[in-house]
């Protein structure tokens, strides 16, 4: 299906835009319109598209996701009045192709994602604020440093030459320094942010959740206390998904979701199951049942994203009794 043929007028009257996003570029499409044209991707770039599209406030945007290179286009949008839906690119590839449309080009992914807008009607929302943006970072930060930090762990295993140990192991002290520096730039923004020390609070008062578990959830699953039990599930991946065909009936499975969010959950699973008496209870049930050590897990990690999400809802500590 071919470009012309995927801007057909929209039955309802109303107009969807899809951004496709770039380090450099941002390029725009409007629909039903076919209005199209590219924008740096700069403040004065994110300006100049901010009046192109003045006409349309109001309308639904489909913004391509795209690490950080969004964001900025993301807030300018939502302060200026549009209604901004951030897309996962996989999902649109795939809308792209259920479409018919094979090519792929800059103007012919944003011309999708506003059909996209059309069709889906993707949920708006707001861009997270300025300090759990900066919280993430210092979390992504920790993260990567914590896995170098393990590579060079091994290499420094496997190293045999003298000179290429004493290099590995100075490496290692940098990072171990880094790390340590990060842990407590994490610990000043949270404490600096009344909302994040509160919800850092209420977090660290459940059963295997510890302060790296905590800022991982905060920083990277900002939609807790605002999702129902089902959606946080799904959004950190542990929510399993039906897999059945006429009369088979496949073994459910969970899918995707935030692999941050779901490594930093695993952990604290693991720590739960022996920590809280009711987990402890509740995985040594499974394991009795027959169910595999994992699949046990991950029961563990549902419950406990799910507990976080209804006490940051409720505004309170966990507490042995539901008060």
């Amino acid at each position: 299906m071919q470009g012309k043929e995927m801007s057909k007028t929209a039955t309802d009257g109303a107009v969807y835009i899809g951004i496709d996003v770039g380090k450099a570029w941002l390029d725009i499409h409007v629909h039903p319109t076919g209005d199209s044209f590219r924008v740096a991707n700069t403040k004065p770039g994110r300006k100049l598209m901010a009046r192109r599209l003045r006409p349309h406030r109001g309308a639904l945007i489909a913004l391509e996701a795209t690490g950080k290179f969004h964001r900025a286009a993301h807030r300018g949008l939502h302060a200026a009045g549009h209604l901004v839906a951030v897309v996962n690119p996989y999902r649109a590839r795939k809308f792209a192709e259920a479409l018919g449309q094979r090519a792929k080009t800059d103007p012919i992914d944003a011309a999708v994602l506003a059909i996209f807008a059309e069709r889906i009607q993707p949920r708006a929302s707001a861009p997270p604020p300025p300090v759990q943006e900066g919280l993430r970072e210092l979390v992504v930060a920790r993260r990567q440093s914590v896995r170098d930090r393990t590579a060079l762990k091994h290499g420094l295993a496997a190293a045999e030459n003298a000179l290429h140990r004493r290099q590995l192991r100075s490496r290692l002290r940098m990072l171990d320094g880094h790390i340590k520096a990060l842990q407590s730039e994490i610990g000043r923004a949270i404490a600096e942010a009344p909302s994040l020390t509160r919800w850092f609070a209420i977090l660290t008062s459940i059963h295997g959740i510890g302060p790296t578990v905590a800022a991982t959830l905060l920083a990277e699953l900002a939609e807790l206390g605002r999702c129902s039990r089902h959606q946080i599930a799904a959004l950190a991946g542990v929510a399993p998904f039906n897999h059945d065909s006429g009369v088979m009936r496949g073994r459910r499975a969970i899918r995707g979701g935030r692999k941050p969010v779901r490594n930093a959950l695993y952990m604290a699973a693991v720590s739960a199951s022996r920590s809280s008496p009711d987990l402890k209870h509740f995985y040594r049930r499974l394991i009795a049942a027959g169910k595999p050590p994992k699949l046990a897990l991950t029961a563990i990690m549902r419950k406990l994203v799910i507990l976080a999400n209804t006490l940051i809802a409720e505004d309170r500590l966990w507490t042995p009794q539901k008060p």
